[in-house]
This record gives structure tokens, C-alpha cells and sequence, in this order.
């Protein structure tokens, strides 16, 4: 909502709207991790998409229980990236470049089923608190 995304520009990102991702976001669950990895591999090798960070919290080594309270997912930034096969512009392509959406960074949520129940009405509000109470 506009209310968050306006309190996240200032609190996290001290007014720098560029770095502002969310505003337009997609969640895709999957059933499984296998699923998942063969949805990132597709994204990864897209000609027209164009990964521009990645944030694994699938990984071993990430801190769910104290960054998320136990979520996990693989948060991509992407952008759709003209690209020129042939000499000629794929229909996609043509129209991106046409609504300069290859300009426009956006996020994707990848998760495990699992994962998405958590984002109840009541697991999200928790999830509220505790970044509020951590000033994020």
C-alpha cells in the first residue's frame, strides 16, 4: 500500500526512491524446491529477463528465526531486458522496449507452499510488529 511504501522510502532508504523494489510485486508458490529451482533456472536463461539481485532465504545459512520470524523465500529483483536476436526485436521485446519496462526493476516472490500459509492475515501482522519494533 501507498502509506508502507512511503514510510519504507524514508525509513529504510532515507528518500531514495530508486531503490524503492516492491511497489510492484508477485508471489508464485510452488509444491516443492525442485519446482522452484527449475522456475528460477527458466528466469535465469529468459533472453528478456534481465535478474538483477537476488535475496536466497532458502539458503542454510540464513537467519529465518531472527531476520523473519521463520519465512523464507527467494526474492528476485528483475527487469525485462531488450534483447536483439537476429537482428530483429521478439514481439515482447518490442513491446517492453515500447512501455520502457526494460527501465522498470520489479520484485518476484518464490516460495514453498509451506511458506505462503505463513503469510496469513495473522502471520503477516506479526510479521508487522517485529519490523516495526526492529525500525525497518
Amino acid at each position: 500500500d501507498s502509506a508502507r511504501a512511503i514510510e519504507k522510502l524514508f525509513r529504510s532508504y532515507q528518500g531514495r526512491v530508486s531503490r524503492l523494489h516492491d511497489v510492484c510485486r508477485q508471489s508464485v508458490v510452488f509444491d516443492s524446491a525442485l519446482d522452484l529451482a527449475r522456475c528460477l533456472s527458466a528466469m535465469h536463461a529468459d533472453p528478456d529477463v534481465q535478474i538483477v539481485a537476488v535475496k536466497n532465504r532458502l539458503r542454510a545459512m540464513y537467519d529465518a528465526r531472527n531476520v523473519s520470524l521463520g519465512y523464507r523465500d527467494v526474492n528476485l529483483l528483475i527487469r525485462f531486458s531488450p534483447s536483439d536476436i537476429g537482428g530483429e526485436f521478439t514481439p515482447l521485446t518490442a513491446a517492453c522496449r515500447r512501455l520502457n519496462l526494460h527501465l522498470h526493476v520489479c520484485e518476484v516472490q518464490l516460495l514453498l507452499k509451506s511458506f505462503a500459509e505463513l503469510k496469513s492475515a495473522q502471520g503477516h501482522k506479526r510479521y508487522v510488529a517485529f519490523r516495526n519494533a526492529r525500525g525497518r
